[in-house]
């Protein structure tokens, strides 16, 4: 198949909104009632690996004799995306190896597992090919919904990606490999050999169609319509900032309404408890004194406000924190033009000074840091998959209160191999948690890159 046949499809599955309310239910932003529901519950169990799917297609591109440079940079960059998310969500996982079923000379069908160190260290190499390649290759290619063949902005996401991805690393900031700061410094430090992000138009935003199969994903949801409230934590935080987005989340309750509370006055908001039992939330919502997701805004509409795999206002967040940290100089407004973005993607661009006047960044690194966390919270409500749970286990924000809503005592760390591979795959299985230094298999098994500070 040709590279431009198999290119629309491969951009919209890598960055719409795949995962379109699990997160939500693992980090409370919404809280589920009436049905138990697992990823509220944290009963997890075994993950399927649907991403390696779309991997296949995207080898498929990448190996067409047709397929250009431009094919294959944007090839190296879907092929990171997927399996950053992979390795977060598992650990070791098939890297080198994967995806070589279909090679006729040497095909393997089970392959082993890299390390997640090993995994992370070839994403970057993956993205610094794919800045190389667009910097001599800036032919426009058919099929590009992202960024209509601009290959240039194709480069600034591999560079930009290649921050996230540091960032991600900032436990192991010290380990002499990675040298996840002096990638982070070379980067921002020359813009002629690797542009970033420059505004937000630059970011990855996929649109939604009035046509099956690529309508909004919670769009008549009847569980989002009717199942979903929203949860304290969140409620709570976007109070206390007196943040305006808490408009386009959330309803307010039946009782504030009862009560003739404006829509746009925060007292009429209230979030539920999210380690409550299943029969106490239940009962709770059942009150009507507590917010349901804003039903017109995600589930009444086919089309809906695009879903932002990687968005403007989280670069800056990124570079903000990199500031903080002291990884590259401390003299720009990465957090202001993080929230005026955020806000202008819900409409509310005039509301931005004031809410920079109302909260500031803080002169204290410590508290500026916690700034910058809640920040993310409050811009992956139902945006950016489970970059809110990855983030959860990178900075500790939110504080999860566990109690008998849950199943365990803490929140997993990780989604357990698919069945397929224990009962297939089983001898490179059984190395990879040995190799993990993992004696039974659990959600509760942290990962290489949680184990630093």
């Amino acid at each position: 198949m040709e590279p431009q046949a198999l290119l629309p499809n491969l951009v919209f599955q890598t960055f719409k909104n795949r995962y379109a309310w699990e997160p939500a239910l693992t980090m409370r932003h919404d809280i589920a009632i009436s049905d138990r529901q697992a990823y509220q519950t944290y009963e997890w169990s075994n993950g399927s690996w649907d991403e390696y799917n779309i991997l296949r297609d995207v080898q498929k591109m990448m190996d067409a004799p047709m397929a250009q440079p431009e094919h294959i940079a944007i090839g190296h960059i879907l092929r990171a995306y997927h399996f950053f998310f992979l390795t977060r969500m598992y650990g070791d996982i098939p890297y080198t190896q994967a995806l070589s079923g279909e090679n006729n000379a040497s095909p393997i069908f089970l392959p082993k597992y890299d390390s997640q160190k090993d995994v992370l260290m070839g994403i970057l190499r993956e993205l610094e090919q794919a800045n190389t390649l667009l910097s001599d290759h800036q032919a426009a290619v058919a099929g590009d919904i992202l960024y209509q063949g601009d290959m240039r902005k194709w480069r600034k996401l591999a560079n930009s990606y290649t921050l996230k991805v540091l960032m991600s690393l900032s436990r192991q900031s010290v380990d002499p490999d990675l040298k996840v700061i002096d990638r982070f410094k070379t980067i921002m430090g020359d813009p002629a050999r690797y542009p970033v992000f420059e505004n937000s138009k630059d970011e990855v935003q996929v649109a939604y169609r009035d046509y099956d199969l690529i309508r909004y994903p919670m769009y008549q949801d009847y569980n989002v319509q009717n199942k979903r409230f929203m949860g304290k934590p969140l409620i709570d935080l976007l109070k206390r900032l007196a943040d305006p987005r808490l408009f386009y989340y959330a309803l307010p309750s039946q009782k504030a309404v009862e009560n003739g509370l404006d829509r746009f006055d925060f007292s009429a908001y209230a979030g539920i408890d999210g380690s409550l039992s299943l029969t106490d939330v239940t009962a709770q919502a059942s009150t009507g004194a507590f917010s349901r997701i804003h039903v017109t805004n995600y589930t009444t509409t086919p089309i809906a406000k695009p879903s932002l795999a990687y968005s403007y206002a989280e670069f800056m967040l990124i570079l903000e924190e990199a500031q903080q940290r002291g990884w590259i100089s401390d003299d720009h407004d990465f957090y202001e033009r993080s929230i005026q973005s955020a806000f202008e993607h819900y409409d509310m661009s005039a509301a931005s000074k004031d809410y920079l006047i109302r909260n500031p960044l803080d002169a204290n690194r410590e508290k500026a840091l916690q700034q910058l966390f809640e920040q993310r919270y409050i811009l992956f409500f139902h945006q950016g998959d489970f970059e809110v749970f990855f983030e959860y286990h990178r900075t500790g924000y939110p504080i999860i209160k566990m109690g008998p809503g849950q199943a365990t005592a803490a929140v997993p760390y990780r989604m357990m191999y698919p069945l397929s591979e224990r009962n297939t795959n089983s001898d490179n299985y059984n190395k990879a948690l040995h190799q993990q230094g993992i004696s039974q298999e659990s959600i509760m098994n942290p990962l290489w890159i949680h184990k630093n500070k």
